[in-house]
């Protein structure tokens, strides 16, 4: 299986990344078919909690969840608001990333 680094090389191979904000969540379709979604939660301090992660485990390794919440992070609607990450997986990418949380 691939690993992915970059959303380019992930498109190429029929993965998509889309933001669904009437469901608050960020979802990963392979050629069209969902095989993950990272949630979000509003805050009542205008920011968001990211409170689950879930890929197909038939796609760990790929580097395809990483891609997902950079992608989820980096959002306009997202980026720069106050973050809380209760999903295990995002808490773990914003402590090795810490700028995927945006402008201090």
């Amino acid at each position: 299986m691939a690993r992915f680094t970059d959303e380019t090389a992930a498109r190429e191979a029929g993965y998509l990344i889309t933001h669904e904000p009437e469901r608050q969540r960020f979802v990963l379709t392979a050629q069209g078919v969902e095989v993950g979604e990272a949630h979000y939660s509003p805050l009542a301090n205008g920011g968001f909690d990211f409170d689950h992660t879930v890929v197909d485990p038939s796609l760990r390794g790929t580097g395809l969840s990483a891609l997902l919440v950079r992608h989820a992070l980096a959002d306009e609607t997202v980026y720069g608001k106050p973050l809380q990450a209760s999903c295990w997986f995002v808490a773990g990418m914003l402590e090795k990333h810490p700028e995927l949380a945006g402008p201090a």
